[in-house]
């Protein structure tokens, strides 16, 4: 074994490289003047398209560099470039820095597909913006599809993202869903979903700043897990009625790690509830170490509604904070 070899090994260079990569490039992320693209075919995304040929979807509406992969809007790039990824490769969907807008609903209907933004370590330094402006810009399918490292942006009314019936084992990490200054609606959500099983949704920030819909409303989903999400709600008076909603036979899921918040002022932000369950479904959610801050719910208890018996729910070591001296706070627990 060659002493090249050892020191590619360690710095995971030598790890076999499993499916393709696809590329779409923001409308305005340089413009000619700047010389991003070029007539010779010398300008930077021309030779980027070069080096990664067929692997560039550009929504210019025309453009010099390529004009198979040049589409006419950034959703008809975004949907190519997803239709040019093959089930279970593993390959990914890679966004340039900048902004896209869905006019048309996405279908990601590739197994193992990746959507991904730049890599970030938090979600609110994300580079890549996804304005839906159809509901549902986001179609799941199919199973095993992450998507991350985006802010999203909703529409008002509308779901966010869909995970139509039998889309098993997506993830969900590193998206900051920010609704500044989208109209209240009670059916502004971020996440619908009906049947998934064995989703993972972590490291995400969501933003409310009127009174939106829930984020999560799930239909005889099982086996969740949410860990380490922040909930804010971020301007004063303004009351989210609930965070989370399970319908019909929502089982086994888990909320661990999470923080609720709510910004304060003379009438504070609040939650209604948090959690909102089906009456006497045994099983449907277990809730731990979980923190909300104790001016944003009106008591401990209201931390979940609807749920029946006390095997509905469980709830372990989560906390309503309130006191300005050392730790502070009040356990919740059921009523």
């Amino acid at each position: 074994m060659s002493s090249l070899y050892k020191i590619a090994r360690g710095m995971s260079l030598g790890v076999p490289e499993i499916g393709e990569t696809f590329y779409v490039v923001d409308t305005n992320f340089r413009t000619a003047a700047q010389g991003w693209t070029q007539s010779d075919r010398t300008g930077p995304l021309d030779l980027y398209a070069e080096k990664n040929p067929g692997r560039v979807f550009y929504g210019a509406g025309g453009g010099t560099y390529s004009p198979s992969n040049s589409y006419a809007t950034d959703v008809l790039a975004v949907q190519a470039a997803v239709d040019a990824a093959v089930d279970f490769r593993g390959d990914a969907l890679a966004f340039s820095p900048g902004s896209f807008s869905l006019t048309t609903a996405v279908a990601l209907n590739v197994p193992g597909l990746r959507v991904l933004g730049p890599i970030v370590g938090h979600p609110k330094r994300s580079l890549t913006t996804v304005t839906d402006a159809i509901g549902a810009g986001y179609t799941i399918s199919v199973d095993d599809v992450e998507v991350a490292y985006h802010t999203l942006i909703p529409i008002t009314a509308l779901d966010q993202i869909s995970g139509s019936s039998g889309a098993d084992r997506g993830y969900l990490h590193h998206l900051y869903w920010n609704t500044a200054g989208i109209a209240a609606s009670t059916s502004t959500q971020f996440c619908a979903a009906t049947t998934g099983v064995d989703w993972l949704v972590e490291n995400c920030n969501f933003y409310v700043d009127a009174a939106q819909g829930d984020t999560f409303t799930l239909t005889s989903c099982q086996r969740w897990m949410f860990q380490d999400n922040d909930f804010y709600v971020g301007l004063t008076g303004v009351a989210w009625e609930s965070v989370f909603t399970f319908v019909t036979s929502a089982l086994g899921m888990v909320a661990r790690w999470n923080m609720f918040r709510g910004c304060g002022g003379s009438t504070p932000a609040t939650f209604t509830n948090i959690f909102t369950g089906v009456a006497n479904v045994n099983g449907q959610l277990m809730a731990y170490q979980n923190f909300i801050d104790g001016t944003a719910l009106a008591t401990a208890s209201a931390i979940e509604t609807t749920f029946g018996t006390t095997t509905d729910i469980e709830l372990a070591e989560n906390y309503q904070t309130g006191d300005a001296t050392l730790e502070g706070g009040i356990v919740i627990a059921l009523a």
